[in-house]
């Protein structure tokens, strides 16, 4: 595994608690290495038990189609970015195994742009406690280990890859959110390297991007 540059990013962290559980929403915006589309971000974190996790790009088309307008962070994401693809798996580090991934999702939430819904949407139901890794890659570039049926995170990517993400820009946005339950960034995969703010404030951290070979089928 080759460890690419550091990138700065901003994460907005809005916790609150409704009865019988402490929902989560986290916005998670940033860029891959522009240079090279088998780059890949990965977001790491401990879910409570029974969690059920949603996530939703917004770099390909936008935030305009939200009810707000904005992403969860109340941030206006402009729609250029690439064709994106979200891949979960169990546990973190290069032994976390594959559980499920998404490449096109709806619109809405998402924007179409150019007439494409090409934001993916990763919905995983009632997961049980324990850490997970999430990968966010261009679409065409899946794990080896959803390939092949069998596997790990430490297997790499491979896919067909568009040297210039399609003649798009490589950033990309996030909003995770959770409902009966909650999840929490796992320290040191992103790094911390900042400071949060507060309930609903922003916590600056840095993080490692992974650089490999890359592909595989959609889910």
């Amino acid at each position: 595994m080759k460890l690419g540059p550091i990138a700065l990013l901003g994460i907005a962290l809005a916790m609150s608690a409704i009865p019988g559980c402490a929902n989560t929403v986290i916005s998670l915006t940033g860029s891959l290495d522009p240079n090279y589309a088998g780059d890949t971000y990965t977001f790491a974190f401990t879910a409570s038990a029974g969690v059920t996790v949603g996530v939703q790009s917004y770099g390909y088309g936008g935030s305009s189609a939200t009810l707000s307008g904005f992403n969860a962070a109340g941030q206006p994401i402009a729609a250029g970015g690439f064709d994106t693809y979200l891949s979960l798996f169990s546990g973190t580090g290069p032994s976390a195994t594959f559980l499920q991934s998404n490449d096109d999702g709806l619109c809405p939430p998402a924007a179409t742009d150019g007439g494409n819904c090409y934001d993916s949407r990763l919905i995983a139901l009632s997961i049980p406690a324990g850490e997970y890794t999430l990968v966010l890659s261009v679409s065409g570039n899946m794990s080896y280990a959803e390939n092949y049926g069998s596997g790990t995170l430490g297997d790499g990517f491979f896919g067909f890859l568009p040297a210039d993400y399609g003649g798009r820009n490589s950033n990309w946005a996030l909003d995770i959110s959770t409902s009966e339950g909650s999840i929490t960034p796992i320290s040191g995969a992103p790094e911390p390297a900042g400071w949060l703010l507060g309930i609903g404030g922003i916590l600056l951290i840095s993080t490692m991007k992974i650089l490999k070979p890359n592909g595989g089928r959609n889910v």
